[in-house]
């Protein structure tokens, strides 16, 4: 059985017909108009057609408008928060709920045009701010970035520890060296040379769990952050913030769950008595 929010979809999906553009005009969009943007303001975040940029250029004369000429320059412009991570341009509108994804018109029209339930976002956005999920989420997102930073600070203690390792081996190497003849110098010049080698591809494997933790940390606090500064004037918004931040935590907690079966890595150097 189809959602309540079916019809709302069919209305605002009959904005798209049959044309698919890359960049959609922003006031024509939300008169439901499908319109191709052939201009973008850096200074209002929006994309407009020739009709909609004569009006924006009475009002703000000062603004810098970019034409198709520039379009490489539009990708990655506007508000990331509500931004369809992909299709550049187009904005988060929708909920495909059979797949539990947030998509743009373009994602419904490409992926999801069998799937049953398509919602409305400003439907489902509708008292977001009441939804127990949403107040607890800075409690959750401080939890998880906490845990995030713990084991950053052990898999960089584990890296110096590496190092003074390495530093006692290298030790080992030089005074088995003086034991030796000149024959066995390069014997010695090739043992650092593979240590080094181990050493590095260790250090490699922790500074990829390091990043990786630094990252979703970041990304974590990148969305409370804007979550939080726009206030309680915007719940479709905030809806997407929220929805963009379950699925931020669910990484991290997948993060965490692997990151906890790792062993502490260490080398050791053995020489070989022959």
């Amino acid at each position: 059985m189809a959602s309540k929010h079916t019809q709302s979809f069919k209305d605002s999906m009959s904005m798209a017909s049959d044309l698919i553009h890359d960049f959609v005009c922003s006031p024509c969009q939300e008169d439901k108009l499908n319109t191709e943007a052939k201009y973008f303001c850096g200074d209002c975040s929006k994309y407009f057609c020739d009709k909609c940029l004569k009006f924006h250029s009475k009002l703000f004369k000062e603004h810098v408008v970019l034409g198709r000429k520039d379009v490489d320059k539009w990708v990655g412009q506007g508000d990331a928060l509500i931004s369809c991570d992909f299709h550049p341009g187009k904005i988060i509108e929708l909920l495909c709920e059979d797949h539990a994804e947030m998509c743009c018109h373009l994602c419904v029209s490409l992926n999801h045009r069998m799937c049953r339930t398509i919602s409305l976002i400003s439907d489902l956005a509708k008292d977001v701010y009441k939804m127990a999920d949403f107040k607890q989420l800075p409690s959750k997102v401080a939890k998880l970035t906490t845990s995030l930073n713990q084991v950053r600070v052990v898999r960089k203690k584990n890296q110096g520890s590496l190092k003074t390792s390495g530093k006692s081996m290298l030790t080992k190497i030089k005074d088995l060296r003086k034991s030796l003849n000149q024959l066995l110098d390069k014997l010695e010049k090739r043992t650092v040379k593979q240590m080094d080698s181990v050493l590095a591809d260790l250090d490699d494997t922790l500074q990829k769990d390091i990043d990786s933790c630094t990252l979703i940390h970041d990304q974590l606090n990148a969305l409370m952050d804007t979550i939080q500064s726009q206030g309680k004037d915007d719940e479709p918004r905030s809806y997407i913030g929220f929805r963009k931040s379950e699925e931020k935590m669910a990484e991290a907690n997948s993060l965490l769950q692997v990151m906890s079966t790792k062993p502490e890595l260490s080398a050791t150097f053995q020489p070989d008595t022959r």
